[in-house]
């Protein structure tokens, strides 16, 4: 009984001790700081938990809309459901938590999404502009969009309006700006149901917390002779009567739109002034030639269409000589069109599509390539075709290769010698399996069409640019069917060129020598070289280089590094940091690499595409497409532009050099 007493007096005891520590845990636990984070703590957990279970369900609302083995009257109600409430969700504050790829994602692709920030007066403001577009099997028409603006000072102070239900217009650039009658939102896009034409412009003001759609005033607006504006109630909607596609996007200053159509040398700018003017002007893009202020003519696109065959080509207009000008677009269309009527009148399941590239353009030279595809009914594979027309103005005849060049050993050589550089660099050794006897049959006979695609398929041409000589010859379907290889005119020696006064009129850029960094060779127990990627090249600020990408790791992340060296492998330039190397990790490196002059400045810009994983998350290991562009400047640097590199990857342009050059041409880039 006494070990009983003391036992249980002993329990006590600790029991005791124990209240008293536990209730200075308590205070502790318990202070106004500590309460005040915890709770605060868990209702964000709340929020954030109760948010994400409304995404799940709106996404399986989207699920049911687009679900085809639904009755039709389950799938309208649901579609009502979901626009209103993704409206809804757009206005509590844990939306803006999502970035517009995460937000995407969810949504399986099935919205685009553009967010941008302003500063204001007010303080800065952050828009997102969201765009959805209905399934056509429910609302009947492939024009049905909803349109979504979302809009917060802070984090907390988050609103979100629908103010497009139904309509046919997406919107794909916008700007938002302080105006004499307060906040303006100017938006722009496309006419989706005719896109990539024509385009629209709509201008919207903030009151009443709120936004409103004002009526453009059109009444003193005047067009040049191609352009057509349409006006449907409050917006404005613009036409290329030439031409087929255009482009779209917002001026440097902000203060409107640049328009263009894409195979024309005219632009459209629509300014809007900060008292509610509409102005437009009509600029002349220099970008195909750098002699356009010399040029007495203008080119336009056609079209033939029959059958399966739809094949885009230049025509001449503008031209004083009126006679000239009609023989020269016989010349134009007999080449684009040659050998393809064939098939115009058969039912053989053929298919072509085909269009053209300005290459090279002055007052005595035209030179256009045409690239496309061809297939047969039941044929294993589509083929890619490429031919090309060169035109001398001044003599109204074609211009061949031998016309330039004396096709003999000394050309041959210079080519095997390495001084011409494929246009995809993947290409390059391709011409090494030729021999000399076979390049100069193929070279000698260039730019002759046999007169049916079967045969072209094994044809070789050349083009011209602004300082380059190009050659295509045909190679296995493998590896591209056809392969193009440029060289400089300033690099090909008198003893080969053919014609002295057709090369006195020929521009050419004269090669400059890389100036050496610190006489320094590329570290590579830094930098790991990746080999595959890394190219011979010529550059116009640098000459004969070396293009080496690399990857090295930075605080312990793998990042991508690209530089220039010289013949002694000696590091002649440095690149910025790719656009990806911010945010993620490049553990699947560089998946491609081309030089191109993307902004047609008479520069070679470098394109790369690259593959990152983000290291977290679910789908941290899941590799995704990163694309960037250097622009080469007159002062012998590279630069990278970030609006244009986030507004080309989260826009999806970014897989494929042949998706980031088809985006970014369009767009008015000048980076001297």
């Amino acid at each position: 009984m006494n070990y009983l007493k003391y036992g249980r007096a002993s329990c006590v005891l600790l029991l005791l001790i124990s209240c008293v520590a536990l209730n200075g845990c308590m205070k502790e636990q318990n202070s106004p700081a500590t309460k005040t984070n915890h709770a605060l703590s868990l209702q964000n957990d709340d929020k954030m938990i109760s948010y994400s279970k409304k995404l799940d369900t709106l996404v399986k609302k989207l699920h049911i809309v687009n679900d085809e083995n639904k009755d039709s009257d389950t799938r309208q109600n649901k579609l009502e459901e979901f626009t209103q409430k993704l409206n809804s969700l757009l206005n509590e504050p844990e939306s803006v938590e999502m970035k517009d790829e995460e937000l995407v994602e969810k949504f399986e692709n099935n919205l685009t999404i553009l967010t941008k920030s302003f500063p204001l007066k007010n303080g800065q403001l952050n828009v997102r502009v969201m765009n959805y577009r209905a399934p056509k099997t429910v609302t009947g028409t492939i024009g049905d969009k909803y349109t979504f603006i979302q809009w917060w000072s802070t984090k907390r102070l988050v609103h979100a309006q629908m103010i497009e239900d139904g309509g046919p217009e997406l919107t794909t650039d916008f700007v938002v700006r302080d105006s004499d009658k307060g906040i303006q939102l100017l938006l722009g896009g496309y006419v989706s149901i005719y896109h990539p034409d024509p385009v629209f412009v709509v201008l919207w003001e903030f009151s009443g917390e709120k936004w409103t759609q004002k009526e453009i005033v059109t009444d003193k607006i005047k067009l040049p002779d191609a352009w057509e504006l349409n006006e449907d109630i409050d917006e404005f909607i613009l036409e290329n009567r030439q031409h087929d596609s255009m482009s779209i996007g917002v001026l440097d200053h902000g203060d409107g739109f640049l328009i263009n159509s894409d195979d024309s040398e005219q632009n459209l700018i629509i300014e809007f002034s900060k008292s509610g003017e509409v102005r437009i002007d009509s600029e002349y893009s220099t970008a195909l030639n750098t002699h356009s202020e010399l040029q007495s003519y203008e080119l336009i696109q056609e079209e033939y269409s029959k059958n399966g065959i739809v094949i885009k080509y230049p025509q001449i207009t503008k031209l004083k000589n009126i006679a000239k000008q009609k023989s020269l677009n016989k010349i134009l269309k007999a080449d684009a069109l040659e050998g393809l009527h064939d098939y115009a009148d058969s039912n053989a399941g053929v298919h072509v599509e085909i269009d053209y590239e300005i290459k090279g353009q002055s007052e005595r030279f035209l030179s256009v390539q045409y690239t496309g595809i061809h297939y047969v009914k039941d044929a294993a594979y589509p083929t890619h075709m490429f031919y090309t027309t060169n035109l001398d103005m001044k003599q109204v005849s074609r211009i061949r290769l031998r016309d330039l060049i004396k096709v003999e050993k000394p050309f041959i050589e210079l080519i095997k010698s390495g001084k011409i550089t494929a246009v995809q660099p993947e290409q390059q050794g391709l011409i090494s399996d030729f021999t000399k006897d076979d390049l100069i049959q193929l070279l000698a006979n260039a730019d002759v069409t046999k007169g049916s695609p079967a045969e072209a398929e094994m044809e070789s041409f050349s083009y011209l640019t602004s300082d380059s000589l190009g050659i295509s010859i045909p190679v296995a379907h493998a590896v591209g069917d056809h392969a193009e290889y440029e060289i400089r005119l300033a690099q090909i020696p008198d003893n080969i060129k053919q014609n002295k006064e057709l090369w006195t009129e020929l521009s050419s850029v004269v090669d400059q020598p890389a100036t050496v960094v610190n006489e320094e060779r590329l570290d590579t127990n830094q930098y790991e070289v990746e080999e595959s990627q890394s190219f011979q090249t010529t550059l116009e600020g640098f000459g004969k280089v070396r293009f080496v990408s690399t990857q090295a790791k930075k605080d312990e992340i793998p990042k991508n590094y690209f530089f220039l060296l010289d013949d002694r492998e000696r590091v002649i330039y440095s690149f910025p940091d790719l656009y990806g190397n911010e945010w993620w990790y490049a553990d699947e490196g560089v998946e491609a690499v081309a030089f191109k002059d993307v902004n047609k400045d008479g520069l070679k810009d470098v394109i790369i595409i690259a593959y990152y994983e983000t290291g977290s998350g679910p789908d941290g290991a899941k590799p995704f497409p990163i694309a960037d562009i250097y622009f080469q400047k007159k002062n012998k640097t590279f630069t990278t532009i970030p609006a244009l590199d986030e507004t080309l990857n989260d826009q999806g342009h970014n897989r494929t050099i042949k998706d980031v050059v088809q985006y970014v041409s369009k767009q008015r880039i000048n980076v001297n």
